[in-house]
């Protein structure tokens, strides 16, 4: 790489829908959503529609469906265009 290269990111540019507001909610929540719904929801045929339903479900379960958790997984999925 030349010396004299240079990149500059905005935050828009480092996510895939320019949503630079997602605050996480920690790995002992996502871990716990994440394991409900690979428990609960999932089969080996899961698609990712069928995931962004099953990890949505899974935080409502957990969080209720009007929790911040809730809003971050829906927001997580659509930061990568999963709708």
């Amino acid at each position: 790489m030349p010396a004299n290269f240079a990149t500059t990111y905005r935050p828009s540019d480092l996510v895939c829908n320019g949503d630079t507001a997602i605050v996480g909610i920690g790995r002992a929540k996502a871990g716990a959503i994440w394991y409900r719904a690979l428990t609960k929801y999932f089969v080996s045929s899961t698609d990712y529609p069928q995931a962004r339903a099953g990890t949505l479900q899974a935080a409502a379960d957990l969080y209720g469906a009007n929790s911040i958790e809730y809003q971050t997984v829906a927001r997580a999925w659509s930061a990568v265009k999963v709708n």
